[in-house]
């Protein structure tokens, strides 16, 4: 079928001209750019956020410490007990059966001062025996003596006779045997008369025994007896062992021994001073000094004990108290020794800032902050700080140039 010709009115409308605006597109290079843009603002937001953490600077830290005089002057620190060094287990030198005990845990007492009487019946009748004894030979003396002296002047006598030449030499020889004899009798009554004492003074120390002494004074540390019970006499005591009435120390010559390393006992002589502190009572300090350095090394330890002598009155210590002993470089008087903990920092913690001086603190949320500080004199390694971040305050050692506020760290593990 054959298409028709086109009519006059569609020829006149292919030659009308369009009067609508053309819309031009973007160029194509701008939506590179844009996203360009936008991932660099992102990057830009992200390093703010995160690039301070993950490039943080690896520092070492410490903390803000309470030092005491004796703390900054300290050489080696070690531990011990404190042990009298005079001390005994009193036991009788006989044995026998306890029939009065006179002290209790605790109690002071004299030298001298009785601690226990032994039941003493059979001492007693012992020396009254020997007693009556001596009294026996002792009037056996005298015959003797007054026989010896009749027997001198009898013999007196036949030698006047003899020299008058009245007498006979038999009357002379007689008299002569029987002077002998009675010179004998008697020496041998001066003996019986020295043995009878001595039997005497026996009975008399055994009847002693009975009545139990201090050695020295002191104080009793424990009963180990009572009345009643029998003691073995002076092979069951001694300080190893738990044999006698009781136990007993001198106080006045407690002392503090030590345990310390043998490659730090070089650092120490007789009289270095030295800080005593107790567990028992760890407010309070004692001034000390060392008062021996044994001369002998126990080799499973590999230690030397070294024995402190307490410069201070030592008020209320007991033996045994476990202590921790602070020797010094240098003698603390008493005001130091009792002056209060000041705090102070490692030297590398402290940085100029201008004419101030400050220290970084970490905080909390793993930033740190500058805070001022007023230094004052050194305490053994450390320096003190008349003013600045309490005790406990964690810092920022050999702190970088180019810290500041708000920085993040990583602390070295």
């Amino acid at each position: 079928m054959a298409t028709p010709p086109p009519s006059l009115a569609d020829e006149l409308k292919s030659l009308r001209i369009d009067r609508a605006p053309t819309r031009r597109g973007m160029p194509r290079w701008v939506a590179p750019l844009l996203a360009i843009a936008a991932l660099a603002v992102i990057a830009f937001v992200a390093w703010r956020a995160v690039g301070d953490r993950l490039f943080a600077p690896e520092v070492e830290t410490t903390t803000v410490a309470l030092v005491t005089p004796a703390q900054g002057a300290q050489l080696l620190v070690a531990t011990g007990y404190v042990v009298p060094q005079r001390k005994a287990n009193i036991s009788p030198r006989i044995g026998g059966r306890i029939a009065k005990i006179f002290v209790e845990d605790g109690s002071i007492v004299k030298a001298g001062q009785l601690i226990a009487v032994l039941e003493d019946a059979d001492y007693k009748a012992q020396l009254l025996q020997a007693q009556a004894d001596l009294r026996g030979t002792e009037a056996r003396e005298k015959r003797a003596e007054v026989d010896a002296q009749d027997a001198q002047r009898q013999y007196d006598r036949e030698a006047i006779v003899q020299q008058k030449g009245v007498s006979t030499p038999a009357a002379m020889d007689a008299a002569t045997a029987r002077l002998g004899t009675t010179k004998a009798a008697l020496a041998a009554a001066h003996a019986d008369v020295a043995a009878a004492r001595a039997r005497v003074e026996v009975a008399r120390v055994n009847l002693e025994n009975c009545y139990v002494r201090a050695p020295f004074a002191g104080r009793i540390t424990q009963k180990l007896t009572d009345i009643g019970e029998i003691v073995f006499g002076f092979t069951s005591a001694g300080n190893g062992g738990n044999g006698g009435i009781a136990s007993i120390a001198d106080f006045s010559t407690l002392q503090v021994e030590a345990d310390v390393s043998e490659s730090q006992v070089a650092k120490l002589t007789l009289g270095t001073p030295a800080e005593i502190a107790l567990d028992a009572f760890p407010d309070r300090k004692y001034r000390g000094k060392v008062a021996e350095v044994r001369p002998r090394v126990d080799r499973a330890k590999a230690t030397v004990t070294v024995k402190v002598a307490f410069v201070d009155d030592p008020n209320d210590v007991l033996p045994d108290m476990g202590a921790k002993v602070t020797f010094l470089a240098r003698e603390l008087d008493e005001a130091a020794q009792k002056a209060a903990p000041t705090p102070a920092v490692q030297p590398d913690t402290v940085v100029d800032r201008g004419e101030n001086k400050a220290v970084f603190v970490v905080q909390p949320d793993g930033t740190v902050r500058s805070a001022p500080v007023v230094t004052g004199p050194s305490l053994g390694n450390l320096v003190s700080l008349r003013q600045g971040p309490p005790a406990g305050t964690r810092v920022v050692r050999s702190p970088p140039p180019e810290m500041r506020d708000g920085m993040h760290i990583k602390e070295k593990q």
